[in-house]
């Protein structure tokens, strides 16, 4: 089995990446800006084809994990043109280049494809996006559906690393305990999933070429008020306020769905995969 995962330098992709390499498996990884690793590979979605050296793995179990998103909620707002041409134009003819040449090609998507006015969703509920970044991720799932049967996609929440990094939530917040207080948003619902079952669902993903729409997200849905409560009574600081407002008065560009949980159930059924629950995540956060 050879992974290739573009956009090896983002979020997921570089904790996808350090975990492969980690356990020893066959991995390239395709860097835009940051290069964390010297033998990652240059790849510029907007202009550049797949990579000859990716094109000559000789492997026959071969899997791309497709990482490359302007995620930016406020961001595709502000530059839609720009965010269009990532998230759903290259990004189709980069799938189109991977399945031809014989990937199996995991892509992931998000839980903004929903409204977020009534929760639990499943992977027959209708998408509804409120905001830019959605309304393309559920394009992509639209056309991926129809026109490249064999991709597998992973509709996946707000991911938790057990790790210091930037994005991470739980240093977000930490960092915020510094301030004596957090805001946020008002019924705001989410099932928040560890980035370790980002990456074993991955694997299994590979192992099985699994095709069509899976929702990876956690067991438990938690609004952001109780999620921030609980990783406070963690901490054993008693002493941050955690406060709720609306969406409105943070002043946030674009809309934001409030309860967008998720149900895994159809990934658990056929897989038999056990998530890791927020509570282990966040210890395992205390403990590094």
């Amino acid at each position: 089995m050879h992974y290739v995962i573009f956009g090896a330098s983002g979020y997921i992709g570089s904790y996808l990446y350090k975990r492969m390499r980690e356990c020893g498996i066959n991995v390239t990884g395709t860097h835009y800006q940051k290069q964390l690793y010297s033998e990652n590979i240059e790849f510029d979605i907007l202009k550049d084809h797949v990579p000859k050296t990716v094109h000559e793995i000789q492997d026959r179990n071969k899997t791309a994990i497709v990482c490359i998103a302007q995620s930016d909620i406020g961001c595709c707002y502000e530059n839609q043109s720009q965010a269009y041409l990532i998230n759903v134009q290259k990004t189709k003819e980069l799938i189109h280049e991977l399945t031809e040449s014989g990937f199996h090609v995991i892509f992931f998507s998000t839980d903004n494809v929903f409204d977020g006015s009534r929760g639990n969703y499943t992977e027959e509920s209708k998408t509804n996006g409120i905001n830019q970044y959605g309304i393309m991720k559920a394009e992509m799932e639209a056309y991926l559906l129809a026109n490249e049967p064999q991709a597998c996609i992973f509709r996946v929440s707000k991911v938790v690393r057990a790790e210091v990094a930037k994005q991470n939530i739980l240093t977000q917040l930490e960092q915020q305990a510094k301030q004596e207080c957090t805001w946020c948003v008002r019924g705001n619902r989410l099932s928040f999933v560890a980035m370790e079952d980002i990456y074993q669902a991955c694997l299994i993903a590979g192992q099985k070429r699994m095709t069509g729409l899976y929702q990876v997200a956690g067991d438990k849905a938690y609004s952001r008020f109780e999620f921030a409560k609980l990783f406070y009574h963690k901490m054993g600081n008693s002493s941050v306020q955690v406060k709720e407002c609306s969406a409105d008065e943070l002043h946030l560009k674009d809309g934001r769905p409030l309860d967008i949980s998720m149900s895994n159930l159809k990934f658990k059924q056929e897989t038999g995969y056990r998530f890791t629950s927020m509570d282990a995540v966040m210890e395992q956060y205390m403990k590094k």
